[in-house]
């Protein structure tokens, strides 16, 4: 056991010094008043320092540490300013909430002290109107735990405390406040662990009496079915559902995926449910293994029957942060998802025929070729029309993947096509839905993986959302090139047809247009990123497209500039 003994002269350079020795790569966002000092202070430079990334908005300083972590499992630190840039961070830490994403964030407050002589007292007009009450509680049902440092010999328990929440399973994002006069207060030395004592890292297994009840179970089934969400947030657990699926001709179904689960090619693969969409599978199956997602099907548009066993796996498969969720569980796999699920493909090595498995394959298969003909028929058909549909950018965008290629997805990309390869290759939003995460996110990954080549898609909504000129400023600046391509239909789809669900043949259905689900005016997006140094196109001509997003391709690989094609969508 040792300690580094830092020398410093605040708690915002003792702040600094622990988030480096934690090997925090990154503060998104800014900084209060005694940590911008101290990352002024030369004596503070070295090959560990923080990269300090501006972000002119708090919602993208969020989402970049969101995508951060995303793609190297190595959380963050954010800053927020005081109460009103914690409100606007907020939906960004929701999303991080629901995703499982740990970060350190930091916010200011107003200071404690108003009298002479102190620094950091309150000296500017807007500290009393944004002090509240209890800053953390517009928050607290998102993150995992708040606090507030009040002494100077607090910081380093409290910095501890914050890195071990976070990152203790199931992780998730942490909020500490300061007030800038305790920020300021002096310090002379900090003594940290290194490394450090508050170790998290752990495996965990299913009991094993569970796992032979689930291995029973799915030897047995006659309509067997996989179905997961975010089984590739490790490659370790991509690979572990591969091998279970292979083991037992296991059909998958990728559930509103946030990562990429299984290869697209893989033989297993029966496709993709997104948003209200719904699989004939899910009523012929008799048994139903649910991995790592927190809303496997629709019970308002599925019919499950009773008979139906479910097991339900992952770190905490009963998603006890939602306040209601009534799917069945009837064996639970509590543990790691690519340990559980290596000892549950153990166990069935011994209990699957392998005749039974091969037969299974085989038409899943027979059913993948049927369905990529019809989708290729059917890409080919748009290709002839003159305006441009969902399908047909889809396939576009999808002759520029190379290997290596991300792709970060707000909603419009149709993986069916577009067909992410590897681990880390495809990052979708957070179930919660926070629109405006994906740019952002991009951003962060891009930061992360310098080297990968990002492809960004965003529904119009979504771009509304991100506060792309912080977005843009930041790409900017930073020198961080991608492609960001805006399906752009002029409304919200979604709420459109959420509202011709819940009240089909009623009057918006009947309607020539649904109210108050359209924009009214399709914005030039295309002009926005320009003034940030960035190549914009605008495209609406389905047999145009293609050359304009290979033109904006070889503007982010050849001249490193971000760029953005604005296509024009039907509905």
């Amino acid at each position: 056991m040792s300690e580094t003994i830092c020398s410093v002269e605040t708690v915002g350079d003792a702040i600094v010094q622990i988030l480096q020795l934690r090997g925090v790569n990154c503060l998104f966002g800014g900084a209060p008043t005694s940590m911008i000092e101290a990352l002024a202070n030369p004596d503070n430079v070295n090959e560990n320092s923080i990269r300090g990334i501006v972000t002119p908005h708090e919602q993208t300083s969020v989402a970049m540490a969101h995508g951060y972590y995303a793609a190297t499992g190595r959380p963050q630190a954010v800053y927020l300013y005081s109460t009103v840039g914690t409100a606007n961070g907020l939906n960004g830490i929701i999303n991080a909430s629901r995703a499982h994403i740990p970060m350190i964030v930091i916010a200011a407050r107003s200071p404690i002290a108003e009298q002479r002589g102190i620094a950091g007292a309150r000296d500017i007009h807007v500290q009393w109107s944004q002090e509240s009450f209890d800053q953390a509680s517009m928050l607290r049902e998102y993150v995992k735990w708040d606090y507030e440092i009040r002494q100077p010999d607090q910081v380093v328990s409290v910095m501890e405390r914050a890195f071990e929440v976070a990152t203790a399973e199931p992780c998730g994002p942490v909020y500490i406040s300061v007030p800038r006069d305790v920020l300021a207060a002096p310090l002379q030395s900090i003594a940290v662990d290194t490394p450090s004592r508050r170790i998290t890292k752990t495996r965990v297994i299913a009991d094993p009496e569970m796992l032979d009840a689930a291995a029973d179970l799915l030897a047995s089934a006659k309509h067997p079915i996989i179905i997961t969400s975010e089984a590739g947030r490790t490659e370790g657990g991509r690979n572990a559902l591969a091998e279970l699926s292979e083991t037992g001709g296991f059909g998958v179904l990728e559930a509103s995926p946030v990562y990429s689960n299984l290869a697209p090619e893989h033989p297993c693969h029966l496709g993709y449910i997104f948003a209200s969409q719904v699989s004939p599978d899910l009523e012929k199956a008799d048994v139903i293994l649910v991995v790592d997602s927190d809303v496997p099907w629709f019970t308002a548009r599925v019919n499950i029957p009773k008979s139906t066993r479910v097991i339900q796996l992952g770190i905490d498969p009963f998603y006890q942060q939602l306040p209601m969720r009534g799917f069945p569980c009837d064996v639970p796999l509590i543990g790691h998802t690519e340990y559980s699920l290596n000892e549950l493909t153990s166990r069935l090595k011994t209990r699957i025929n392998n005749e039974t498995r091969k037969e299974r394959i085989s038409s899943h298969q027979m059913r993948r070729n049927h369905q990529s003909n019809q989708l290729k028929d059917a890409i080919a058909k748009d290709e002839k029309l003159t305006a441009i549909t969902p399908l047909w950018a889809n396939h576009c965008i999808s002759q520029l993947i190379s290997s290596e290629s991300i792709i970060v997805n707000e909603y419009p990309a149709d993986l069916r096509i577009l067909q992410p390869q590897g681990s880390n290759s495809y990052f979708g939003p957070s179930h919660a839905g926070g629109l405006g995460w994906g740019l952002a996110a991009a951003l962060g990954i891009k930061v992360a993986k310098p080297d990968s080549e990002i492809i960004c898609t965003l529904g119009d909504g979504a771009y509304y959302y991100c506060a792309p000129t912080s977005c843009h400023e930041v790409a900017a600046a930073e020198n961080l090139p991608l492609l960001i391509i805006v399906f752009n239909n002029g409304g919200w789809n979604e709420v459109k047809k959420s509202v011709i669900s819940t009240h089909p043949g009623g009057h918006a259905a009947r309607a020539n247009s649904v109210p108050l689900t359209s924009f009214g005016y399709r914005a030039d997006f295309e002009k926005i990123v320009t003034a940030f140094g960035g190549y914009g196109a605008k495209v609406e001509k389905a047999d145009e497209l293609q050359s304009v997003l290979h033109e904006a391709m070889r503007v982010v690989r050849e001249e490193k500039r971000q760029a953005l094609v604005n296509i024009i969508t039907q509905v």
